[in-house]
């Protein structure tokens, strides 16, 4: 610098030696103060000149200079932003002077030129603070979820787990990775080759289930796991995410596997340097030769196309090329570089044109990035495992940074949302997912979290808005994330959805509240009592019917207000609800008045504000003690009336239906031997009068004694040859009016009768002879319908009319009686009979228009 510097190689070594120091001094202040002494050494006449250097606020100088001519000031800008300045304040230069222009000129490139490593070096600081930050703000996020999380290999034994999962267990860090995973859940025994967890994990790509969670203190935990594969190098790894389903908790694992695998960040200064004039190498230092492999004399006054990886001379041309281009438009680029072993490295490339040794020059600052690509690949394996983690867990899981938007957000809340991932990262959570009625007052407070003008409540509950326009009540538990510095930069939020939780204890209290009322406005007495103790709740009518207030009873047990001689027996019962859960039993208590009050107990044994306890509903019983007693008289006079009713039915047995044979027997006797034709008109009406009388009397002998189905015995009876007999009987009849009986339908029909059923046929033929006309047709049918067999007897009679259809069944009703005879019970004793066999009976109207159809149906025998 014509003798106002040093020698060019003697500078780059001392720029060199500045870039280290910057690098390495983690305070800024006392790296200023190491800078300003170094640089001011780089000038033959120092004296003449004193350095002023600021950055981040803190400022150097050396040596102070208050009366200088002139000043050179660059300002130093990192990523676009202007974060510091460099000053040179010169003696002895005035600018209007003109010898002193080429000077000043050599000064101002010195200034650009370190101004230039400056920024280079506290750039590579910032780079490296931000990956602390990334890694401190990871592992923030990571411990500050409540997620019970646990990493298992294919064997089931635990490789790693979070804080919260060893506080859990209450097991040591050393005895859980000595553990099997079945040790702490059943659900995940080790008896098969390949564990459940695994398998269905391995299966499906991930797997859900529910189980108990064994504590060392013996305590059962119940939780909800989600199991998934890990990705990892070194074995088959399988990330488990516990949510402790009793209460709402959120976590997520520590980063452990993070913390094993970082073992440096970037090193620091570890930049190579070189200088190139038209394509040669003029310097590099010994850094290049530890990124490449060459021995300086290797480098030195060789093509700078040696380090380019391509194989092919325009390959290396293009390659050349670009790298002018960009250090010609002084950008920062990455690139690889060949190595002496014909392997590349990324290197990171930050170029500017310089004047070396009276030429222009490009000045390389060579960082070699193969760590920080390393580093950013293993960063986005940990954030995407990370991601990972919080998709998994079952609550609402999002950061929301100091600009109000969203930049994380899990599936769980995308889902309560009802957007995709993609809608909602980058959009302000206040405006787009808070309602109207929330959102200011909400804003307000996460800026003053922000400020730390306020602490977040631990727990709070707040509305959000989803797609579909639906307010949901959410259950928040919020941590403010900070930077080394102590200050905000967001906060993440775990949420849990409770707007049915609410809607179901509103609708739990409206109905406890209906409840309520319901039971103070029953007229049954109720009461909740302990077992062997005093009542804990009564009902209003409790209280009006003893007598005593609500206060009294609570101060006495049941014991107190029962009849004395029942006293003993209360325990008893007890005992019996405890044992049967519901018991129903008579008691009588004695009221305030001294009166008595029948009561019906129905107790039963339930679950009282979390202790056991008796519920009663006592009813009145007063009437229906009164009833009983009526119904006792009562059937005491049925008896009676019963035993008179069979001495009435033996006396129309023995003393009329006796006198009644012995008159048909003689009427036959004068029918042979009177020969007067008016006498013999006389004698046969006596003995039309006299059958009817028989008939009378034993059709009514036989309804008096069917009154129950217990009077009779039930057998396997084919009811189709038992009504052909009855046919048969009835055959000189039929004959006589010329009348034809068919049979139809099944030909073998075993009932569940008594032999008593041929009454019922007799009936219903008898019946028809009599009321169809001669020549005409009469049809037996037997059918299947079911679990019954159904008999019908279709005449061609007059028919019936549909008023007189439901009279028919009864004693004494006959529709037309036309002059013919009958006594009006047949039908009576029909209907008896098929309602003590559990059948059915009717009539209806012949479907060929004329005459009836009258039908019964009877149990198939089993």
């Amino acid at each position: 610098m014509n003798g106002y510097s040093k020698k060019d190689v003697e500078i780059i070594n001392n720029i060199t030696d500045v870039f280290r120091i910057l690098l390495k001094e983690p305070s800024v202040e006392k790296s200023l103060s190491l800078l300003a002494d170094k640089v001011i050494t780089f000038f033959d006449e120092s004296e003449l000149v004193s350095i002023k250097i600021g950055m981040f606020g803190k400022e150097c100088q050396h040596p102070d200079c208050t009366d200088h001519d002139m000043s050179l000031i660059n300002e130093i800008v990192i990523n676009g932003k202007s974060e510091g300045f460099i000053e040179f304040k010169l003696k002895g230069l005035l600018p209007d002077v003109k010898d002193n222009k080429s000077r000043i000129e050599e000064y101002e490139e010195q200034l650009g030129v370190l101004t230039r490593f400056v920024t280079l070096a506290f750039e590579n600081r910032n780079e490296i603070m931000e990956l602390k930050n990334l890694e401190r703000e990871m592992r923030d996020c990571y411990n500050k979820l409540d997620d019970y999380i646990f990493v298992i290999n294919s064997e089931t034994n635990i490789v790693d787990f979070n804080t919260i999962f060893q506080e859990c267990t209450g097991y040591t860090s050393d005895e859980l990775h000595q553990m099997n995973i079945s040790g702490l859940m059943a659900q995940c025994s080790v008896s098969k080759d390949v564990p459940p967890i695994i398998e269905k994990t391995v299966e499906n790509g991930h797997f859900t289930f529910e189980c108990e969670h064994l504590c060392k203190s013996g305590e059962r935990v119940p939780m909800s796991i989600t199991c998934k594969p890990l990705d990892s190098e070194k074995e088959e790894l399988f990330i488990c995410v516990g949510k402790d389903i009793s209460e709402t908790k959120n976590a997520v694992q520590g980063l452990h596997e993070s913390e094993k695998k970082y073992s440096t960040i970037v090193e620091k200064g570890n930049d190579g340097i070189l200088i190139i004039q038209n394509g040669i190498i003029k310097f590099a230092n010994s850094m290049i030769s530890e990124l490449t492999g060459y021995d300086h004399d290797e480098i030195i006054n060789q093509s700078y196309m040696k380090f380019s990886p391509a194989n092919d001379e325009q390959g290396a041309s293009e390659w050349l090329k670009l790298c002018t281009s960009k250090v010609a438009e002084k950008e920062i680029f990455d690139i690889n570089i060949a190595t002496r072993d014909n392997g590349n490295i990324p290197v990171e490339i930050n170029g500017s044109i310089i004047d070396y040794e009276a030429e222009k020059a490009e000045l390389l600052i060579i960082r070699d990035i193969s760590d920080r690509k390393r580093t950013e690949d293993l960063l986005k394996r940990e954030r995407d495992k990370l991601y990972n983690y919080l998709d998994v867990a079952g609550s609402i899981i999002g950061i929301v940074n100091t600009d109000l938007n969203v930049i994380f957000v899990n599936n769980k809340g995308a889902e309560v949302l009802g957007y995709d991932k993609d809608e909602i990262v980058g959009k302000n959570w206040f405006d787009c997912f808070l309602p109207d009625s929330v959102r200011e007052i909400t804003r307000s407070n996460f800026i003053k979290v922000i400020n730390h003008e306020l602490d977040p409540p631990k727990y709070f509950e707040n509305y959000l808005l989803t797609k579909d326009g639906e307010e949901r009540l959410i259950f928040w538990h919020d941590v403010p994330v900070e930077d080394e510095n102590g200050k905000r930069i967001g906060v993440i939020s775990s949420g849990e959805d409770i707007t049915e939780n609410r809607r179901i204890e509103a609708m739990l209290v409206e109905s406890e509240k209906n409840l309520k009322t319901i039971l103070n406005n029953v007229d049954d007495l109720i009461y909740i009592c302990k077992p062997y103790g005093n009542f804990v709740d009564v009902n209003r009518a409790m209280v009006s019917s003893t007598g005593f207030t609500k206060e009294q009873m609570l101060e006495m047990s049941p014991v107190d207000i029962v009849k004395p001689e029942m006293k003993q027996l209360m325990d008893s019962y007890t005992e019996r609800i405890i044992k049967e859960k519901s018991v129903i039993f008579e008691i009588t208590f004695i009221l305030k008045d001294e009166t008595t009050l029948p009561l019906e107990l129905n107790s039963r044994l339930i679950e009282y504000k979390g202790e056991q306890a008796i519920l009663s509903v006592a009813r009145n019983i007063t009437e229906r003690k009164k009833a009983e007693d009526r119904l006792k008289r009562y059937a005491g006079e049925l008896k009676k009336s019963n035993d008179l009713k069979d001495l009435f039915t033996d006396i129309i047995r023995h003393d009329l239906l006796t006198p009644a044979s012995v008159i048909k027997g003689y009427t036959e006797e004068l029918l042979d031997t009177i020969k007067d034709e008016q006498a013999r008109m006389l004698a046969l009406k006596v003995k039309s009068n006299n059958d009817r009388l028989i008939e009378l009397l034993e059709t009514a002998t036989t309804l008096a004694k069917l009154q129950k189905q217990e009077d009779i015995d039930f057998e396997v009876i084919d009811l189709v040859p038992v009504f052909k007999m009855v046919i048969d009987g009835f055959r000189d009849q039929s004959e006589n009016n010329k009348q034809t009986v068919n049979v139809y339908g099944q030909t073998c029909c075993p009932a569940r009768a008594n032999p008593v059923i041929e009454e019922v046929f007799a009936n219903l033929l008898s019946n028809a002879i009599k009321y169809s006309p001669l020549n005409s047709i009469i049809d037996i049918t037997f059918s299947d319908v079911g679990n019954m067999w159904k008999v019908a007897v279709t005449d061609r009679g007059a028919g019936i009319p549909d008023s007189d259809k439901i009279l028919l069944f009864n004693r004494f009703q006959r529709a037309d009686k036309r002059g013919i005879k009958g006594t009006g019970l047949g039908l009576a004793i029909v209907k008896r009979i098929i309602e003590l066999h559990g059948g059915t009976y009717g009539v209806e109207n012949n479907p060929e228009g004329k005459g009836s159809v009258f039908w019964i149906t009877l149990n198939k025998s089993l």
